[in-house]
């Protein structure tokens, strides 16, 4: 229990170690690139790398699928079962990259040219499509050897592939400033050659483990049901996109470019903030999944408690300062943010807290593979919410009200995850409520009345933000500790800090 503790703080250290030099090195990237290219190539590569986007949706949920069946045989211990997941993994995924290539390049053929590309630049666009078409059936052939990885908890060599691309990306943009030839297409070129880099470091990363030299193969029943839960998947992500993006082209019809600006500012802080939490999250699930393979019912639900007492923590210690700060810190950023942003950013962020409150219960229910009343809950819920923000739009109410439908959206798909869990691992109601939720409540209470006291005696100013974000922090850390916490959980988290800091003493020495 300790050494696998350990790992989940080994794994989270790592991937926000990952994050903030990847986040580092892409902020450098993107504006070098945009000088390099100019506006209209950048432009036209976006164009590109969203319609091959529109290709992609679908490696998400196998992905996730895959994983999940691998952290549950290793759970049980069934080695050779696990090779023939592999194996029928991989033939799974050969197939569907083999199809979208196909699909591809018909949209080559018939429909790229309908595309708004100047005629001049139209052979440079193929040229990249082309490019991208195999860079995709790589990423979708890589899958499965990703996917192995995170079920083997072995975070800190994506970590280190993942830093070691986002390197090559600088090397390809220093490269392209060098190379006189047509520089979308040398772009496409040399983005292609990091992209079968990262491909054959991951798999010789994998194939350490025996199960990945199984060649491919395929174990029906193993197809069935990995086929079954991807489906099942797939029906939520399809329904989920639909709802996201029929809100930003519901506000466009409805009130126009400056609100959908404003909408776009707070979609980018609400994914720096997921990104922040998700490091952690991808930390736990894997635990999640293979203490239900061991049919440890008891402790999987305890990682699922600490888990979502952590990620309210983390989600609360970086929200809670932007809502107070939001209008100076968006200044900072911005110098003029688009009109509203500051209240959509407040309402999003507040959802995002409400929707991943439940994220452990449902990869709980997903664990135990009896997904499909859970998925087709969440699909329903996904419609809904599309319909609902655009009946208060069409009643006249302002765009405020269509994030206050999602947020209520939220609360249902909390309710939902709450009895799925429930019904499919015997996940406690009663507690969850008792020593989770109420204990929640009350800390968003006092951190929010402390925040509010500090921007009564403060001007707005750089220092009232560091002050505030600092008290808030060490605040929610505190009550999170000896409030939330419970005693087992103290001295687990106590023990993961002691055994870090020796470690690293034992290194240093």
């Amino acid at each position: 229990m300790s050494k696998t503790n350990n790992k989940i703080a080994k794994n989270t250290i790592a991937l926000y170690i990952r994050m903030a030099i990847t986040m580092f090195i892409s902020f450098f990237t993107t504006r070098i690139t945009l000088e390099v290219l100019g506006v209209e190539d950048y432009g036209l590569n976006n164009l590109v790398s969203s319609v091959v986007a529109l290709f992609s949706f679908l490696n998400g949920s196998m992905g996730t699928a895959v994983q999940r069946f691998y952290s549950v045989e290793i759970g049980r211990g069934e080695e050779d079962k696990l090779g023939r997941v592999f194996g029928s993994g991989l033939a799974l995924h050969t197939i569907v990259a083999i199809v979208t290539v196909a699909l591809m390049e018909i949209f080559a053929i018939f429909f790229l040219h309908e595309l708004n590309i100047p005629q001049e630049r139209m052979f440079a666009a193929k040229a990249v499509f082309q490019i991208s078409i195999l860079s995709l059936a790589l990423n979708i052939i890589s899958v499965p050897y990703t996917a192995l990885l995170r079920a083997r908890e072995e975070f800190s060599k994506i970590a280190v592939a993942d830093v070691l691309q986002s390197v090559g990306r600088l090397v390809v943009v220093y490269l392209l400033q060098q190379i006189n030839y047509d520089h979308l297409i040398t772009l496409g070129a040399l983005n292609f050659f990091i992209t079968i880099l990262y491909f054959v470091f991951m798999v010789y990363v994998a194939r350490h483990y025996k199960e990945c030299r199984h060649h491919m193969c395929w174990d029906k029943d193993v197809v069935k049901r990995v086929a079954k839960f991807i489906s099942m998947l797939l029906a939520t992500v399809l329904t989920s996109l639909f709802r996201d993006k029929g809100i930003i082209i519901l506000v466009n019809m409805f009130f126009g470019l400056t609100v959908n600006a404003a909408y776009a500012v707070a979609m980018q802080v609400m994914h720096i903030v997921s990104t922040f939490v998700a490091n952690f999250k991808q930390s736990v699930v894997p635990q999640i999944m293979i203490s239900y393979g061991k049919k440890d019912l008891a402790r999987m639900s305890r990682l699922v408690n600490t888990g979502t007492k952590i990620t309210f923590l983390l989600m609360l210690i970086i929200t809670i300062p932007i809502i107070f700060e939001g209008e100076y810190i968006l200044r900072l950023w911005l110098k003029e943010p688009p009109q509203y942003s500051y209240g959509l950013v407040c309402l999003v962020l507040v959802n995002i807290n409400i929707s991943s409150f439940t994220y452990f219960m449902y990869q709980g229910v997903h664990a135990t593979g009896r997904i499909t009343g859970q998925q087709i809950a969440m699909s329903t819920l996904y419609i809904l919410n599309i319909v609902g923000v655009y009946l208060v739009f069409k009643l006249g109410y302002t765009f405020y009200y269509g994030i206050f439908v999602t947020i209520a959206t939220s609360l249902l798909q909390c309710v939902t995850n709450l009895y799925f869990a429930n019904k499919a691992f015997e996940y406690s109601i009663r507690g969850f409520l008792k020593s989770i939720l109420l204990q929640c409540i009350g800390t968003i209470a006092v951190a929010v009345v402390i925040m509010y006291l500090l921007s009564t005696v403060m001007d707005v100013s750089f220092i009232r933000l560091f002050v505030s974000t600092i008290t808030s922090t060490v605040v929610i850390v505190l009550i999170g500790y000896f409030v939330m916490f419970d005693k087992e959980e103290k001295k687990k988290f106590t023990s993961l800090i002691k055994g870090y800091f020796s470690h690293k003493g034992k290194n240093n020495k």
